[in-house]
């Protein structure tokens, strides 16, 4: 794909998943629909004819060098759905952001869960973040937050403290990170082999209504998600809702219920929304993995990603691998030993599967 056009049509920012898949049916391509398309087609997307001048008017200031230059800095990329980089796990959700923003690397997500939970964060539930994501990167998770004060910057910095790998979603632009105190934390996320994404434009303030809608990529980037401590309307129980709607697991640390402005994960317990945890173990259960006896190390090398990557979507025989990857079955088979002794596959039948 044209990085150009890549660059220019995520900096626009006007389509949603649906959008883009109409404006690529209708051009073909990115370069084609840059090129093509006009005023009046984006009125028959929805905008409304004035909307859909001013939007226009606003791609005319739009400079790829600028924006090269700008990830350039970050020592970021784009990438789009259809790249094959791109999560198949949140290319599955009902609406997927056409195009990420990301810096670092994003790793395999076979095994990943996502912890939040509020700002206003007390004592019972620091230690409960802390807790379970030890515990989690223990076992060998991906720990998925948003950035946030409170639960989400807890669990963020656990994982690092942990020697775990964590991705942070944000509600504003690569450049604007919000909250501007946890700007040292984005650094340091990637720095430790992890990755910050988002779907917004450089230039892109923390706005309230873009949180809510960042919260569906938390949980799309997750096998499930850890309410520990949240108010009934916080951002973590819109988090949770998205986990539902998008077949995930969603489990609730009790709160004390003394608490009421943090009944939020008794709610959800209540409502059979959640499964209740106590321990990590109650986590493992669900997803009928056995606890690790030992830290996990999260050191994959590209082959690995890549056999990791092909079984995200389904177990595969050998012979499927090597023609995804077009590699001999001798590097194949020393690839799938050496992962096996990482338990993070294991052979059912004659398919490979990840663990």
């Amino acid at each position: 794909m044209n990085t150009e056009f890549l660059y220019l049509w995520a900096q626009w920012g006007i389509l949603n998943f649906e959008k883009y898949q109409i404006v690529l049916n209708e051009y073909g391509d990115l370069q084609k629909a840059w090129e093509k398309i006009t005023p009046s087609f984006l009125a028959k997307l929805g905008f409304g004819s004035e909307k859909a001048n001013r939007i226009f008017e606003i791609r005319e200031m739009i400079s790829f060098h600028e924006i090269a230059s700008k990830i350039e800095d970050l020592g970021a990329y784009v990438i789009c759905a259809d790249d094959e980089s791109y999560p198949q796990c949140l290319k599955s959700i009902h609406d997927p952001p056409p195009f990420i923003f990301v810096r670092g690397q994003i790793p395999p997500l076979h095994k990943s869960l996502g912890v939040v939970g509020t700002r206003n964060i007390t004592p019972y539930g620091c230690m409960a973040t802390e807790k379970f994501t030890t515990e989690l990167v223990k076992n060998g998770f991906i720990i998925v937050s948003g950035l946030a004060l409170g639960v989400d910057s807890c669990a963020h910095m656990t994982t690092i403290k942990n020697n775990g790998i964590t991705i942070a979603v944000l509600g504003s632009g690569l450049d604007k990170v919000y909250p501007a105190p946890n700007r040292k934390l984005a650094d340091e996320i990637v720095s430790h082999g992890g990755a910050v994404i988002s779907e917004y434009p450089f230039g892109t303030l923390g706005l309230p209504h873009h949180f809510p809608a960042r919260n569906r990529i938390i949980s799309g980037l997750s096998r499930g998600v850890l309410v520990t401590e949240g108010g009934v309307k916080s951002g973590a129980l819109i988090t949770a809702r998205f986990a539902l709607e998008q077949g995930r697991e969603v489990f609730a640390v009790p709160n004390n219920i003394t608490k009421l402005s943090l009944s939020g994960t008794n709610h959800l317990i209540r409502r059979g929304e959640a499964k209740l945890v106590e321990t990590v173990e109650h986590i493992l259960e669900e997803f009928q993995m056995k606890p690790a006896q030992q830290q996990i190390q999260f050191e994959y090398n590209d082959e690995e990603k890549t056999v990791l990557m092909a079984l995200a979507d389904g177990g595969k025989i050998i012979d499927e691998l090597i023609v995804k990857t077009s590699w001999p079955i001798t590097k194949i088979s020393e690839i799938l030993t050496n992962l096996h002794l990482k338990g993070l596959v294991c052979e059912e039948g004659r398919k490979w599967v990840l663990h």
